[in-house]
């Protein structure tokens, strides 16, 4: 016996509506388009007509925008009628789209994940391997093509989520030895966001524990270079002191190695000096890992 159509909303690409993970092609362009893109972001959520028509006819008349909001209302409704489990409800002056359960979104399940995970708690097997899947199902950018105001800014704060989750994944990859995974997530996070610090050295260590100490360097000096190009600035005092640490060897038997201007880090007093936290070389693996993830981010 044949099975419903499934649907799902991909808002990572340029297609956001998916029928048996194929994109469906509702036939609508320009403002009608950007009017149901603007719903699919805000399902669920009532808005009122009149916002509608102001935000996507702003500069025609009020009879106009009325006119004009009706008939892409209308058109987008029509092409809705043979996809199972969304609806565009209207209700008076209240407009809203309406998904069946069973229907997901991904950045709603992304952003469900990222803010399920306590950091107190230890993460499961199965909460990282659905933290992996949403992340890749976000690997493209956010409603591709479209660049409203509107847009921007939901794009900026799913970013913000997706960095939080890379940042999360790697840690526990890191933490169970999965060095190769946890670098992939890495480097991922890097072309996103290479200007974060933390994770630089994050990367450079976790290099280091993967037995590529020499990628290790290289990451550095690209990082380097790459702040002189972009900002004309030095990396930080605590990725000075990584960088001579890898350097100089992880079996040297040194227990502190200091940069070369000490800055306040001898006399931080809310967290350990990063030398102490070098000392813990003579640990294992993960333990040093810990320590120093824990500091670095």
């Amino acid at each position: 016996m044949a099975q419903n159509p499934r649907t799902s909303i991909c808002l990572f690409g340029a297609y956001p509506v998916r029928v048996n993970g194929k994109p469906y092609y509702l036939g609508i362009s320009g403002s009608t388009e950007r009017l149901f893109q603007y719903l699919l972001v805000t399902i669920g959520n009532e808005t009122r007509r009149e916002y509608l028509a102001d935000l996507f006819w702003r500069g025609s008349s009020p009879a106009k925008q009325r006119s004009a909001l009706n008939s892409a209302i209308w058109r987008i409704k029509r092409q809705l009628g043979d996809i199972d489990g969304i609806d565009l409800v209207c209700k008076g002056h209240i407009v809203f789209l309406q998904l069946a359960r069973e229907v997901k979104v991904d950045a709603k399940e992304l952003s469900k994940i990222v803010h399920s995970i306590s950091p107190s708690e230890p993460m499961s097997e199965d909460v990282a391997h659905s933290l992996y899947q949403a992340l890749n199902a976000c690997k493209v950018p956010f409603l591709d093509g479209v660049n409203s105001d509107w847009v921007l800014t939901e794009r900026e704060r799913l970013f913000n989520i997706q960095i939080r989750g890379m940042i999360i994944l790697m840690h526990w990859l890191g933490k169970q030895r999965r060095y190769e995974d946890a670098l992939e997530i890495g480097r991922r996070l890097l072309a996103a966001d290479p200007a974060r610090e933390a994770a630089q050295c994050e990367v450079m260590l976790l290099y280091v524990l993967n037995g590529q100490r020499a990628q290790a360097l290289r990451q550095y000096h690209e990082f380097r270079s790459w702040l002189k190009r972009e900002l004309d600035i030095e990396p930080m005092p605590e990725t000075e002191v990584l960088f001579e640490y890898v350097r100089k060897g992880l079996n040297t038997g040194k227990s502190r190695i200091l940069p070369k201007s000490p800055g306040n880090l001898e006399s931080e007093s809310k967290s350990p000096p990063f030398s102490i936290l070098l000392g813990a070389i003579d640990r294992s693996r993960r333990e040093l890992y810990e320590a120093l993830s824990s500091h670095l981010l």
